[in-house]
């Protein structure tokens, strides 16, 4: 039996999919499921159920699961207790974010911590959506707004405040508006969720938290374009405030319905649980929650 197909194998189960485990391996996903079958072939059990719509483990497949990725984990774990000793950090680190704060959060902190662990790497992916955690692999990921009961741990990274703005340009030829509902007579700048809709508009009015569905003229799924299009003049946008301070404070941008900004958002860091996180996450997680609050709109507590 070859660890390589092994380790092929444990990616396929957590992933439920020859297609994701083929990313994570760099393997094309036939050369995956020939890996799983020799090693079904070399243990005289099958471990999978195969059908166009679905993989399911074997009884025998969990069992072979549950054993291997523990003595995976075991491995990489004897592996880092061999270099805490020299104090040094090696390895790779799958981070998940959404493309905000890869821009606003890791770029201006990543230089310091790969000088202090020159043997530390990370990949960063672009993603908002919490199931990429299992399904592609990743260490850790940071998500924004409540989140759902899950097999994933977390732990709060710090609330931002989201604001509306406009360019001053714009505003001239529409009037600003007083009241969320005016925003009805205004082209907005909508972000697409990925589930392929337009993520509602939140404000407090008379003490309560109310939702807007936005009369889109243009929608994205990347933050960093609605924010330039606003800018542009194109509309009105609903954006989180680091996103947004730089052209608030140059007079590229106007803060719109101050009076009606909703409740700061969490942001969370979450990580698969079950485990003990591997030191190359944790010093990578405390390295960036070091100080959350340096960005413009953010603070520790809501």
């Amino acid at each position: 039996m070859a660890e390589a197909d092994a380790r092929v194998f444990v990616s396929v189960a957590d992933t439920g999919s020859f297609t994701a485990a083929a990313a994570l391996h760099d393997m094309s996903p036939s050369a995956v499921s020939k890996a799983v079958s020799r090693l079904e072939a070399a243990l005289g059990v099958r471990l999978l159920t195969r059908t166009t719509r679905a993989l399911h483990l074997t009884e025998e497949g969990t069992a072979f699961h549950e054993r291997c990725a523990r003595a995976f984990r075991l491995l990489a774990e004897a592996a880092e207790e061999v270099t805490a000793g020299t104090g040094e950090v090696a390895g790779t680190v799958r981070l998940g974010l959404p493309s905000l704060f890869g821009t606003y959060l890791v770029a201006p902190r990543l230089a310091s911590l790969l000088e202090a662990h020159p043997r530390l790497q990370v990949e960063i992916v672009t993603t908002m959506r919490l199931s990429d955690v299992v399904e592609r692999g990743l260490d850790l990921a940071v998500v924004v707004g409540p989140l759902p009961d899950s097999s994933l741990a977390a732990r709060p990274l710090g609330y931002g405040q989201f604001v509306t703005v406009a360019a001053p340009g714009y505003l001239t030829g529409h009037p600003a508006p007083e009241t969320p509902l005016d925003l009805n007579a205004h082209r907005c700048l909508g972000w697409l969720r990925p589930d392929g809709r337009v993520e509602p508009w939140r404000f407090r009015e008379e003490g309560a938290e109310r939702t807007l569905e936005p009369r889109v003229g243009v929608a994205s799924d990347d933050m960093h374009h609605l924010a330039a299009m606003a800018e542009a003049g194109a509309g009105v946008a609903h954006l989180p405030l680091f996103a947004v301070a730089r052209g608030l404070k140059a007079g590229s941008l106007a803060r719109l319905l101050e009076a009606h900004d909703p409740a700061p958002k969490l942001a969370s860091f979450v990580y698969p649980s079950g485990r003990s996180m591997p030191r190359r996450v944790r010093v990578l997680m405390e390295h960036l929650a070091q100080q959350p609050s340096a960005l413009p709109g953010t603070s520790r507590n809501s």
